[in-house]
């Protein structure tokens, strides 16, 4: 009992300090770097109430010629934020709760993780300490993305459910495994696919592996219905064109922009160490306590026998990962370019960095023999608290009126939201074309939807209004015509004669349907396992 008073009044004060300006009942929203969050879960609401299920297009995106932007941007924070708007949360709220869900859950999922290694004092504090991040601060008040942030949450929780099925190996803890690997592996692109390694290597230091390793498979196939998509027709756009445009040497940090920032501002990254005009520290506390858990932990090496090599391996995964952050490391990204290159910003990899210095700071307050010791960790979780909760805000709010006509209008989404993630723009479009027309007024006939319709009243070319993409049929009089003929924004110019009817529809691809039977077959077989018990007891005796 004790210890569930201990949790939650740490829980409450993580609340309190760190989510005062994500308070959804406060009708007033911050801005960030990537602004088109709030769009991009109006398109995804609007695909589920259309009953588009899974989501995979933005059809009010571009002029309202549609986007494929869902079958390619990790989908995870989007089915969790979107249920918070069908729940009626207005959008730009809905944003403010899911960063609010996801600092309340990446206490309690780095909390579950510590406690499976450390006493619940050190836990608490190690949850504190990772969740009072300052990168944490960042990724929500400056940068604003939805997937990294929730990325911080899934991946403390998935090596905890890891670690706890390694041990019970119970048919639910199996269960919860696959379903949280698969969020892991769907929440964000470039960070879930660092995931995929680390997860297997960390599997492989734990014992039944059998189980573990079919646990990361069957994950991977539910994921089917993004991963599919996502891996194959990402080639029908411009994303890795994009992606290699963005010069990686201009991100590098040095080392002492982890350390300390001389100022807390809310510009974008640039090159070299003083052209930056956000911050790019955890907190020196954080380093600090943290630091001092790995000189322990080092020094304590030797007797460290029963988690020596998975304590030594998140150590390693961390300072590997800060390194990788630093211009130190060029000549690793330089050897990997055609993979590193994807990723885009090294300082990425600075979630690993939180990760570990929180990690070891639990370490520390597990190990180190210090009187009052309850006391002392309860006025550091107070410190670290206090100390961040400064960064947890912005200094100017917008009413959600004022939010909604900058980032969620109407004009926003069709106009403008597309040009910020130009990287999905099909390659059935001209990209130099495309963005020079930004910000200018383009009349398009049908704008938006999942289908349109045009009733020729002339012999010739019509301009079907849609960025053509695979998951759009075309039909004159009912019958499916591939088109061959596009102008310079992608749409497909259709051969028709005077009173043809033309339609145009969404309909999902051979690929995406396969990825959706993939995914459907994987939860049946799921709940198959997790309901009827004789095939868990013949599954069991094959995984030892």
């Amino acid at each position: 009992m004790a210890k569930i008073i201990s949790f939650m009044l740490v829980l409450a004060a993580v609340i309190f300090f760190l989510g005062k300006t994500l308070n959804p009942f406060d009708p007033r929203m911050f801005d960030f770097h990537d602004d088109t969050q709030p769009a991009r879960v109006q398109q995804f609401v609007k695909n589920i109430t259309s009953g588009v299920i899974p989501p995979r297009v933005g059809p009010d995106f571009s002029q309202g010629l549609g986007f494929p932007v869902f079958n390619f941007y990790a989908p995870t924070s989007y089915w969790i934020t979107a249920s918070l708007n069908l729940i009626g949360i207005p959008i730009p709220l809905a944003v403010k709760a899911s960063f609010l869900l996801a600092v309340i859950l990446s206490f309690v999922a780095i909390y579950l993780l510590l406690k499976r290694f450390f006493s619940n004092e050190a836990s608490l504090l190690g949850g504190v300490v990772y969740t009072s991040s300052l990168w944490i601060a960042i990724e929500i008040f400056i940068r604003g993305n939805l997937g990294e942030i929730w990325f911080l949450v899934l991946f403390p929780l998935s090596l905890y459910i890891l670690h706890l099925h390694s041990e019970k190996k119970s048919k639910l803890t199996f269960f919860l495994t696959v379903f949280i690997l698969s969020a892991l592996f769907t929440v964000h692109n470039v960070l879930s696919l660092v995931s995929l390694l680390l997860i297997v290597l960390f599997i492989l230091l734990l014992p039944h592996k059998k189980q573990l390793l079919l646990a990361f498979v069957i994950a991977l196939t539910l994921s089917s219905y993004f991963l599919l998509p996502g891996l194959i027709e990402s080639r029908l756009t411009y994303a890795s064109y994009i992606a290699e445009k963005t010069n990686y040497h201009d991100h590098f940090l040095c080392a002492g922009q982890i350390w300390s920032a001389p100022r807390w501002e809310f510009g974008g990254s640039g090159p070299g160490c003083y052209r930056d005009t956000m911050p790019f520290t955890l907190g020196k506390l954080h380093i600090i306590l943290g630091f001092l858990g790995i000189i322990t932990f080092l020094i304590r090496f030797k007797d460290e026998k029963k988690q020596r090599k998975l304590f030594l391996f998140l150590l390693l995964v961390g300072i590997f990962s800060l390194f990788l952050t630093t211009y130190q490391s060029s000549f690793i990204w330089d050897l990997l370019s055609p993979v590193f290159s994807l990723f885009q910003f090294p300082w990425r990899f600075l979630v690993f960095g939180s990760f570990l210095f929180a990690f070891f700071a639990g370490y520390l307050a597990h190990t180190l023999p210090i009187p009052y010791k309850k006391i002392v960790l309860t006025l550091l979780i107070g410190i670290f608290l206090f100390n961040s909760s400064k960064y947890f805000s912005k200094p100017w709010l917008y009413s959600v009126d004022e939010y909604n006509n900058n980032l969620a209008s109407n004009k926003f989404i069709g106009q403008k939201a597309a040009y910020h993630m130009a990287e999905y723009l099909p390659k059935t479009a001209n990209y130099a074309f495309w963005r020079s027309i930004e910000n200018k007024p383009f009349k398009v006939e049908k704008p938006g939807g999942f289908q349109k319709e045009y009733i020729i009243e002339h012999t010739g070319f019509t301009t079907v209004d849609v960025h053509y993409f695979p998951f759009w049929q075309i039909e004159i009089n009912g019958k499916n015509v591939i088109p061959d003929k596009f102008d310079l924004l992608g749409r497909p110019q259709m051969y028709a004669q005077n009173q043809d009817r033309i339609t145009v529809f969404y309909r999902e691809t051979l690929i995406e349907k396969m990825g959706n039977l993939v995914t459907l077959a994987t939860l049946l077989f799921l709940m198959s396992i997790l309901i009827y018990k004789p095939l868990w007891n013949k599954l069991k005796p094959l995984l030892k």
